[in-house]
């Protein structure tokens, strides 16, 4: 279950991240995609209710040495795999495809079978396929991506 607290007032971003995340879990189905059963909107409190997922973040399992060592390789690459898959879904099969902005190891949930689910789109773009010219600086603060031209990019 995901908590926001006073989204109605006047949060207008924690408003527009609310519904952004309903409108994404809602619209797109893969597998790898955690399961929002339902959601509750009230001006102190909302809420997002997700499948229970049992393992937790990646994050919270790598932070951890012996949870760690216990998650080989082989599991290592079946989550990138199915992260990979994911975002290809995302991006090539969805309409209008999305960009999740925030794929990191704290928004990788895992279940008792190290199945990867993403979780977390309330970053998430959906594209508009009508544009012709699309320019934001996108990823985790303080990192850009190696190679990413600000004279060229950004105007």
């Amino acid at each position: 279950m995901k908590k926001l607290h006073q989204l109605w007032d006047g949060e207008k971003n924690l408003e527009k991240s609310f519904l952004k995340e309903i409108r994404a879990l809602t619209e797109i189905r893969p597998r790898n995609i955690v399961k929002l059963y339902g959601f509750c909107s009230h001006h102190q409190h909302s809420f997002l209710v997700y499948k229970f997922v049992e393992r937790g973040s990646l994050a919270a399992i790598l932070s951890k040495d012996e949870e760690a060592k216990e998650m080989g390789w082989r599991k290592r690459v079946t989550i990138v795999n199915s992260v990979a898959h994911t975002l290809v879904y995302m991006h090539h099969n969805c309409v209008p495809p999305i960009v999740h902005w925030n794929i990191s190891s704290k928004n990788i949930l895992l279940d008792s079978e190290y199945e990867a689910s993403v979780s977390y789109f309330s970053t998430a773009k959906f594209l508009n396929l009508d544009s012709t010219t699309w320019n934001a600086v996108a990823g985790t603060y303080g990192y850009v991506a190696p190679g990413f031209d600000f004279e060229e990019n950004i105007k």
